[in-house]
């Protein structure tokens, strides 16, 4: 979908298939690497294992990496026919590279693999039984992949370079944001809660629950780090921040801690409905990655590329969560 919007369509350009064999830009910029290599590598995996279940060969391999790079050099070509898009042949060289990549990597997520069973086993040992359970882990999922997006409470947000200054810039005191601290503060502590009422109840002890919500920290820091300026990532430890991320965790600590009854449920529920209101009161627009506020009424289309379903995502999962936990509760009654 994101190769295409907005989906309206103009004349070849005159310069044609000569992006083909252009010269490649002088700076190639790592946001765009990361995207087309992380955009292919699903679909290397999925050729992989269904084309090939029971042996990946060099030559199938192979196989793979030419039908990713023809599907990505029809995409590109087609651009040629989108208004405001840039065909490129650095897209289509890391677009097949990320096929390439997932294709390799597909036999450690084949059925029959031992990364397969210990991830299996894993699930079984830790989470209750249950297509719930499973749902529920999906949209943990769906929690990382929102943290690509632009918006707050996402630590790239598009606010980054002008809202947020290091703890130690006296700056930092005079401009702090109590709302984006309570933001994140009750995204993490959700995030905490909702993945404590997954796991088995005789598994609910504060350490797993402390580890995993210094795993879900971690993976915001390495997403901003890979997806914005190395010299931006010192405002990631601003007060808002910082504050945020500990309260969310020690809320979560303590509600796992103290977990008696409905109590863990009731928690977490009260938590996703005042991070709704809060969101919802807050209001947190779609930026483009260039800084823009768009009037998305006008251009929807903005939304169906990576960052805007990562949008779309972060301002969906607190009520997919709810719902799903609602349906929880209601199971454990």
């Amino acid at each position: 979908m994101g190769s295409l919007y907005p989906f309206t369509w103009q004349a070849m350009r005159i310069s044609g298939w000569s992006f083909l064999w252009a010269r490649w830009p002088g700076a190639i910029t790592r946001t765009d690497i990361l995207t087309n290599v992380f955009a292919y590598f699903p679909l290397g995996i999925f050729l992989a294992n269904s084309l090939f279940r029971h042996r990946l060969t060099l030559t199938r391999w192979l196989g793979v990496c030419i039908a990713a790079g023809l599907l990505s050099a029809g995409f590109e070509c087609a651009q040629l026919y989108v208004p405001h898009r840039v065909s490129s042949n650095v897209d289509i060289v890391f677009n097949t590279l990320g096929a390439a990549i997932g294709a390799a990597c597909a036999p450690l997520f084949s059925r029959h693999s031992h990364f397969m069973a210990g991830f299996i086993a894993y699930r079984r040992f830790w989470f209750q039984p249950g297509w719930l359970t499973h749902s529920g882990l999906i949209l943990l999922g769906l929690w990382i992949l929102s943290q690509i997006s632009l918006q707050a409470p996402a630590l790239v947000a598009g606010e980054l370079h002008t809202s947020f200054t290091p703890f130690w810039e006296a700056a930092s005191i005079r401009q702090f944001q109590p709302d984006l601290t309570l933001i994140f503060m009750l995204d993490i502590a959700c995030l905490g809660l909702f993945g404590t009422i997954l796991m088995r109840p005789n598994r609910r002890r504060p350490s797993a629950v402390l580890g995993l919500m210094l795993l879900a920290i971690l993976f915001k820091f390495l997403a901003a780090a890979l997806l914005i300026k190395l010299p931006l990532l010192a405002r990631l430890l601003s007060l808002e921040t910082m504050l945020g991320l500990t309260l969310g965790v020690a809320a979560a600590w303590i509600a796992a801690r103290w977990d008696t009854g409905h109590a863990l449920f009731q928690a977490a529920a009260g938590a996703l409905c005042l991070l709704i209101l809060i969101k919802l009161f807050h209001g947190v627009s779609f930026v483009t990655p260039t800084g823009h506020a768009p009037d998305l009424a006008i251009q929807p289309e903005l939304l169906l590329n990576i960052t805007g379903l990562a949008f779309l995502v972060a301002e969906a999962w607190p009520y997919l969560a709810l719902g799903c936990l609602l349906a929880l509760w209601d199971r454990n009654n």
